[in-house]
């Protein structure tokens, strides 16, 4: 096999790709499009070879300045490429598409090489694919999750943490933002780790990433959060469970799936990883939600639940309403202001509500209420100030302005608003289609795009009344959210006479 020069290529290319010239490839009988091992001294990486006439002389192997971190290597330095074999576990993968049920040693095998960058990205998906369409079982469950962990950085506080997390699914769900300073507050740790947007139009960490820095360090966390007593972090830097990352980022983000074993395993992987003791499990339910019935819900629940007993993780899990949007903001930068002004006791009800009630159980977990009264206790950390305060110490010390007032987070330039077409009551206000639209305006990777939503369901509206008013900082995307709001009609209105039966005129 080969020994090349690396060179180092100007892109941002987001897939592992290597540039070789095409008479290198001939020479060591390499096709293009080729998935090869590359190796330095130190590490290898596992890529995609790509041919080119002009990018990369002979000898050279043109790499990103990511795979060459990756590689702990440098500009000029030697390589060794290899032909790869396909990883031993991908013959699991394929079994489990036939209904065969995965072993502990099997799943560590799979996990193993899949962390090393054994596997390309059909064969993610092939893995991500089977756990959508065939499932686990608990036991298989418990194994990906305990592997998921061991394979990731661990962090111990050595006391009691707490944690919140939500399943996701609906736009709008910033109470994360509300949650951990009211916890905090209490003096209770909560050094919160988050996701990215998978399947709504923002994650905590994109909302969160508006108002401060999110990358942290496991070091940096274990020095920071004790202090504080709570952070908002982002989960990616932290490699607390490098495979989730893997399969999120090249798999679930763009297939726009989240299989329900993987949900699971991703979830409680990072909380083992970051010695999570107390967790209350947001499950939002109903039409347009990851649990559309309350059965499934229920189920979930369980689910959780005695994967949290088999993990050692005291968990709570409440159903919430999931039929719509929660709040009025949807989008990081537009989230982010509502967050800020729910700490200051405004905003929407219903934010503020849900932030307090699973405020609360925490505090009931904790002991510093008693059943029925934990919200009561987080309802007054807002409105003496105290979760605000704390707020404002957490976005100091994670490099914010911690005096940000709302109005100040900055949303994007272009607008329009949707009208409503004619007099009634809003019946109907679809998750799936302000999802959409978000998507179009640009969330969640531009940040200052999103929905505000004027008119929630059981409002009444007249004929021009805003029922919503789109974010973005492009007109292209603008114009083309504003179709897609035209042709999905998120809003489903009636008039208080929904449909009229008539017996026919008297004879």
């Amino acid at each position: 096999m080969p020994n090349l020069k690396i060179q180092k290529i100007d892109a941002n290319i987001e897939r592992s790709l290597a540039f070789v010239n095409a008479k290198t490839l001939d020479k060591f009988k390499i096709q293009h499009s080729a998935n090869v091992k590359i190796k330095s001294e130190n590490s290898e990486v596992m890529s995609e070879v790509i041919s080119t006439e002009t990018l990369v002389e002979p000898g050279f192997i043109g790499l990103s300045e990511e795979l060459i971190t990756k590689l702990l290597s440098k500009e000029n330095k030697k390589v060794n490429v290899f032909a790869r074999k396909r990883p031993h576990s991908l013959e699991y993968v394929k079994n489990k598409q036939t209904g065969k049920i995965w072993t502990e040693s099997q799943i560590r095998s799979i996990v193993s090489d899949i962390c090393v960058g054994q596997y390309t990205d059909l064969e993610l998906s092939m893995f991500t694919l089977a756990q959508y369409y065939k499932g686990l079982d608990m036991n298989e469950i418990q194994f990906l999750t305990q592997s998921m962990a061991e394979f990731g950085t661990t962090i111990d506080f050595d006391e009691p943490v707490y944690d919140k997390h939500s399943i996701g699914g609906i736009p709008g769900n910033k109470v994360s933002l509300i949650i951990v300073p009211t916890i905090a507050a209490a003096g209770l740790l909560i050094p919160k780790t988050s996701s990215r947007a998978i399947t709504s139009p923002s994650g905590t960490a994109d909302t969160m990433e508006v108002l401060c820095d999110v990358n942290f360090s496991s070091d940096e966390i274990l020095e920071i959060a004790p202090k504080v007593r709570g952070m908002l972090v982002w989960g990616g830097t932290l490699d607390l469970s490098p495979l989730d990352e893997i399969v999120i980022h090249k798999i679930e983000q763009p297939l726009g799936i989240d299989p329900h074993s993987q949900m699971l395993a991703s979830i409680f992987s990072k909380k083992v990883s970051t010695g999570v003791d107390h967790l209350v499990l947001d499950i939002p339910t109903g039409t347009g939600s990851k649990m559309p019935t309350r059965e499934e819900a229920i189920q979930y629940a369980q689910e959780s639940t005695e994967l949290g007993r088999r993990l050692g993780i005291h968990i709570e899990a409440a159903l919430s309403y999931g039929e719509q949007p929660l709040g009025k903001a949807v989008g990081p930068a537009l989230e982010a202001r509502e967050a800020l002004n729910v700490l200051l006791g405004k905003g929407p009800t219903s934010v503020l509500e849900k932030s307090n009630e699973l405020s609360g159980i925490l505090f009931e977990m904790a002991g510093l209420a008693t059943a029925g009264q934990g919200a009561s206790l987080a309802a007054d950390f807002i409105k003496k100030g105290k979760a605000k305060a704390k707020m404002e110490e957490i976005l100091g010390v994670q490099g914010g302005n911690p005096n940000i007032k709302p109005e100040e987070v900055e949303v994007g330039e272009y607008t329009v608003d949707v009208l409503a077409p004619k007099d009634g009551y809003i019946v109907r206000l679809s998750n799936v289609a302000v999802k959409k639209v978000a998507y179009a305006a640009g969330t969640p990777s531009h940040k200052k795009a999103g929905a505000y939503l004027h008119k929630k369901g059981g409002d009444f509206c007249k004929k021009d009344d805003k029922l919503m008013t789109i974010y973005s900082d492009s007109e292209g995307r603008l114009t083309e959210a504003l179709n897609l709001a035209t042709n999905l009609s998120p809003y489903v209105l009636e008039g208080m006479i929904l449909k009229r039966i008539s017996s026919g005129p008297k004879v």
